[in-house]
């Protein structure tokens, strides 16, 4: 189950790094970015757990976004929130599309009803094993 599992979960990297290649960004950092930009301004901790990362993993994404511009980091205290940056924002439509464009791709591959049920049993089994974790 766990070679099928991973296996499967590669090649959807796979897919969706291929069609971000254009952006100089995979698909861990374009998800970074559309968080970002649904939430307006979130701390980093909030990015961590939403995208089940370790916190080191999200400084150094934050960190090489910075880099490009996309995003900003304020701190307060110890509190550190990172928003979207003018040049940030204005990737988010190309973001859309060509999360548009992937998706529209994946669907002729696999089908629409086996990406549809495939995405109800793995969040159906996220949640299961995550309640388990508690």
């Amino acid at each position: 189950m766990y070679t099928s599992a991973n296996a499967f979960s590669r090649e959807i990297s796979r897919h969706y790094d291929n069609v971000f290649r254009s952006l100089n960004l995979t698909t861990s950092y374009v998800e970074l970015l559309l968080y970002i930009h649904k939430k307006k301004d979130c701390t980093q901790k909030e990015l961590a757990d939403e995208m089940m990362l370790a916190p080191s993993t999200i400084t150094r994404f934050i960190s090489k976004l910075e880099k490009r511009k996309f995003v900003e980091k304020n701190r307060s205290g110890k509190t550190v929130t990172v928003k979207l940056t003018k040049g940030g924002n204005g990737k988010i439509t190309e973001i859309k599309k060509l999360y548009r464009k992937a998706d529209k791709e994946l669907a002729a591959i696999l089908g629409e009803r086996f990406l549809e049920t495939t995405s109800k049993l793995l969040e159906f089994g996220a949640d299961q094993l995550g309640n388990q974790e508690e």
